[in-house]
């Protein structure tokens, strides 16, 4: 005797059900879905945000590239600045950086040996 397989009256509503949420899973999940397409839109601000940046950063360049083939007082700021050129007969005075606080006068103080100490090793 052969099995037969019943399937309920209302098969064709199941089956459009499951082909619809599977559409819509693709749809949000996939490879192309909505997911990924959000996420190409944050990649897209950013990119836009570095083309700014670079941009700006360009023009600020060719401005300083203009003033130094034209300014000639600007180029030597430049040389004297950034390679430590004087001129002729010129003196350059240094002078030391920052005298240390007193609070490190006071610990390099309490840090050395009484004279009965030895020094630490």
């Amino acid at each position: 005797m052969p099995i037969r397989l019943r399937l309920p009256s209302a098969w064709p509503l199941y089956l459009a059900g499951a082909l619809i949420l599977m559409l819509s899973l693709v749809t949000i999940v996939g490879e192309r879905g909505a997911l990924h397409l959000w996420r190409l839109g944050g990649e897209k601000t950013q990119l836009d945000e570095q083309n700014y940046r670079l941009q700006t950063e360009n023009r600020t360049l060719r401005q300083r590239i203009v003033r130094i083939r034209n300014d000639n007082p600007y180029l030597e700021k430049l040389a004297r600045e950034e390679l430590n050129l004087v001129r002729p007969g010129e003196v350059v005075y240094r002078f030391p950086k920052a005298e240390p606080s007193r609070s490190n006068v006071n610990e390099r103080a309490e840090s050395l040996p009484s004279k009965g100490q030895k020094p630490p090793r």
